[in-house]
């Protein structure tokens, strides 16, 4: 994005040739989506409330808002990155210079139309999903992880190991923060690997890894070990509930400083008890975690300063999501190894896939633009 001269704009017919290249290439993309949308029919199919996703709903709402998120996200990096690693005599300008030269470049968009379909038709199957989980597999499995949360932390309740450290006002209104702006992260990565100017393998094992990850685990797995979380561990009706000293301490601190989780907890166990639409719970494996690892690996290589930025936002995730209640610390750590072993499975069929004709007559054609 840094060039500055800006090429003649692409008759309409070698765009239509590349666009047609471009869907043979990225064909790869609907495999999982596809996989995803299969096991529903077999997991829902019986199921009282399924309804499918209008799939013009998911284009409109992309549009709307993943998009235009996606895109502040990736401004705000590369206005840092030219501010503190390329200093350009003037980083405004340099900006102004990297959006001409993007709308000039109608190929880019080419690039990116065949994930942004990807994506609608994985997030269909994602949002059909996820509110049934506990009319599939009611929730069970929630006093198990936290007697393995003892377990594995010397019989202690890992956020209460966490609570010295973490339980000031400040740190849980900054964690708290830092955790909501996972989506941010989430829509900008998508912007950055889906709209790129080559077919990388890296960008390929991304979105493989992405959407393995998020069907096996917050789908698949989800299901098959169905849990609440630690927010909603006194409303299953289990007792005594381990954290309901958490939960107090989160609401006095709401008081002073705004918690915005707590809020977003109220409405998905209000969507769960019939009090407002179903947006669906489920807490192992966390893919928060999960999905952080994987943009940490992703941009490992295209920058370490990224990379590392994302390593350690992959550590708040997983302390804040044990200090704000979401998951159990088993929850994180299940994910994060989840999303390792699909991003290394995802490397393999990344590696075969561009060995193949048609991924290098593409990147040939976007090179000689």
């Amino acid at each position: 994005m840094s060039d500055i001269s800006l090429p003649r704009a692409p008759s309409l017919a070698s765009l239509a040739t590349l666009a047609l290249l471009s869907v043979r290439v990225h064909a790869i993309f609907f495999v999982v989506p596809l996989l995803y949308l299969f096991t529903n029919m077999v997991l829902l199919h019986d199921v009282a409330g399924y309804h499918t996703a209008s799939i013009s709903g998911l284009v409109l709402g992309m549009m709307s808002f993943t998009i235009p998120a996606g895109l502040v996200a990736v401004f705000l990096f590369r206005l840092v990155q030219y501010v503190v690693v390329i200093k350009p005599d003037s980083p405004t300008r340099q900006m102004a210079r990297d959006v001409k030269s993007l709308l000039t470049r109608p190929h880019v968009f080419v690039m990116g139309i065949p994930v942004f379909l990807a994506m609608v038709f994985f997030n269909k199957a994602m949002l059909e999903l996820k509110p049934l989980i506990p009319q599939v597999n009611p929730f069970s499995w929630d006093e198990s992880f936290m007697q393995w949360d003892r377990a594995l932390h010397f019989g202690v309740d890992p956020w209460v190991l966490l609570q010295p450290i973490m339980g000031h006002d400040m740190v849980t209104f900054m964690i708290s923060n830092l955790y909501n702006f996972w989506f941010l992260a989430l829509f900008g990565s998508f912007m950055w690997f889906g709209f790129a100017r080559q077919s990388t393998v890296n960008r390929t094992q991304f979105f493989l890894a992405y959407m393995l990850t998020w069907w096996l685990g917050g789908g698949l797995m989800a299901v098959a070990f169905s849990s609440a979380g630690p927010v909603y561990y006194g409303h299953l009706g289990i007792a005594p509930d381990p954290f309901a000293d958490l939960m107090a301490y989160l609401r006095d601190v709401n008081t002073r400083m705004p918690i915005l989780s707590l809020e977003t907890q109220q409405l998905l166990w209000d969507g769960y008890a019939g009090k407002g639409p179903a947006i669906g719970i489920s807490a192992f494996p966390s893919m928060h975690n999960a999905s952080t690892i994987l943009f940490a690996l992703a941009t490992w290589k295209n920058s370490r300063a990224l990379g590392w930025a994302f390593a350690i936002y992959t550590g708040f995730i997983l302390l804040g999501s044990v200090h704000l209640g979401w998951h159990y610390a088993v929850d994180g750590y299940a994910g994060l190894a989840l999303a390792a072993a699909c991003w290394w499975c995802a490397g393999f069929v990344a590696r075969w896939h561009h060995s193949h004709s048609a991924t290098l007559e593409l990147n040939g054609a976007l090179a000689s633009r």
